[in-house]
């Protein structure tokens, strides 16, 4: 019975800490230049500064027909108040292709809340996307809204606490099994 105890002990001090780093951001009323929007999301990861689940789309006006961002520009930052995505990851050539900059007002933290930002979209002039020319900007009035991912129990924290239980009504009911056989036998 010691045994038990010492395997629920072990498995919940070994069981991996749950951290709430990542931050799903969503734009919120981007209206560019031109009347066309921007929406979506991404998620940031405070304690290693990376970027995922990348989805930003642009909604065509004029002559441009709109795009889907899917990747962090690779010739451009991040930097702490700038971030660039493009259409998609690793390309050989960049050039000509769409690419999108979040100016922010503050850091991208790992608390979340709401920033206020704008948007520029820009066509890449060389191969790297290191430079591009201006295409259409934001309005005022746009913002990002960051949400904390809420992370859920360990699946080994959840085990050792159902072993825990599970083995405390056993001894529970063991207990008073023994003491009733007393009680009846006197």
């Amino acid at each position: 019975m010691r045994t038990w105890l010492i395997s629920v002990a072990l498995l919940m001090a070994l069981a991996p800490v749950a951290s709430a780093d990542s931050v799903t951001w969503t734009l919120n009323n981007f209206v560019l230049d031109d009347g066309a929007t921007a929406s979506g999301s991404f998620v940031y990861d405070a304690s290693t500064n990376s970027f995922s689940s990348i989805d930003i789309v642009t909604t065509g006006a004029g002559s441009f027909t709109g795009a889907t961002y899917t990747a962090l520009d690779p010739g451009f930052g991040p930097f702490p108040f700038n971030i660039a995505f493009v259409t998609a990851p690793l390309l050989p050539d960049y050039l000509g292709t769409p690419v999108i900059e979040l100016g922010l007002v503050t850091n991208l933290s790992a608390s979340g809340g709401t920033i206020s930002a704008d948007l520029n979209e820009f066509i890449c002039t060389n191969s790297n996307c290191s430079t591009a020319s201006d295409f259409r900007g934001s309005l005022d009035g746009s913002t990002l809204t960051g949400v904390v991912s809420t992370p859920e129990p360990s699946s080994l924290i959840t085990l050792a606490g159902g072993l825990f239980a599970l083995f405390a009504s056993r001894r529970r009911s063991t207990g008073l099994r023994s003491l009733l056989t007393r009680k009846m036998t006197e």
